[in-house]
């Protein structure tokens, strides 16, 4: 039978899955755009059409992406009765769960509810010193938190973000280039790039797609991948520890 340790590294595991398919999906919409160059026929002016498939993707990444914290904040619960188990069985029930306080002396307390600092000392100091688990201290362990608790309620619907960056070049009349340029936008589809007078598109350039997380979470903003491959390392980090009380 695996240990609680084990099964915290399968949840681990299970996470990190999800997040490859959060990857797999964003490369999806990147495949799937299309480009076109539409004239004003009254100004002659030109703009770029970055148009993107419809679909339900945005809500397929809002699941996983609940199924991944779910999963980080499960194997936390594991590693810790598995740490319990060891040192402090007669702390062990049915409502037992990594513990996440609003501070510090919030988590020094229910840690002293459970005879923890006097029955093992090591591992005391070890969540009050090192891993912190509270607001405050150990930002990432606190988002999990949030964000499962958010992701009970509603889904964390994250925001598509298109951004038209990469090997766009404009060109004039007199051959001149400009080469780059940056348009980023949280607009519904498709997504216009409007061209500067005398100016016509020579290369198209690529959509990129990122997906944030949005309004209402305590990571606004902040890119949905690559905040769970934080969160992951870190919970990854915290087992071990546990595991080497």
């Amino acid at each position: 039978m695996d240990t609680p340790f084990e099964g915290a590294r399968l949840k681990i595991k299970r996470a990190n899955q999800h997040i490859a398919d959060i990857k797999s999906k964003v490369n999806g919409l990147i495949d799937a755009y299309t480009v076109t160059i539409e004239t004003n026929a009254n100004t002659g002016d030109e703009s770029v059409r970055y148009g993107l498939p419809d679909s339900n993707t945005p809500i397929q990444i809002a699941l996983v992406t609940g199924d991944a914290i779910h999963n980080l904040k499960t194997a936390l619960d594991y590693a810790w009765m598995g740490v319990l188990s060891r040192f402090v069985p007669a702390a062990v029930d049915n409502f037992s769960k990594f513990p996440i306080l609003q501070s510090r002396n919030d988590l020094e307390g229910a840690l002293n509810g459970r005879e923890i600092h006097s029955s093992a000392p090591n591992l005391f100091r070890l969540m009050v010193s090192d891993i912190k688990s509270y607001k405050g201290g150990n930002d990432s362990i606190w988002c999990i938190h949030r964000l499962d608790i958010i992701d009970k309620h509603r889904l964390l619907l994250p925001v598509m973000n298109y951004t038209a960056l990469q090997g766009i070049e404009l060109q004039n009349n007199t051959g001149e280039i400009i080469r780059g340029g940056t348009w980023a936008t949280t607009q519904p589809r498709p997504f216009f790039a409007d061209i500067p007078n005398g100016y016509h598109i020579k290369n198209k350039g690529q959509v990129v797609v990122t997906v944030i997380f949005g309004k209402g979470t305590p990571v606004d903003g902040m890119d949905v991948s690559d905040m769970l491959s934080t969160f992951a390392i870190v919970v990854l980090n915290i087992v071990e520890l546990l595991e080497n009380v």
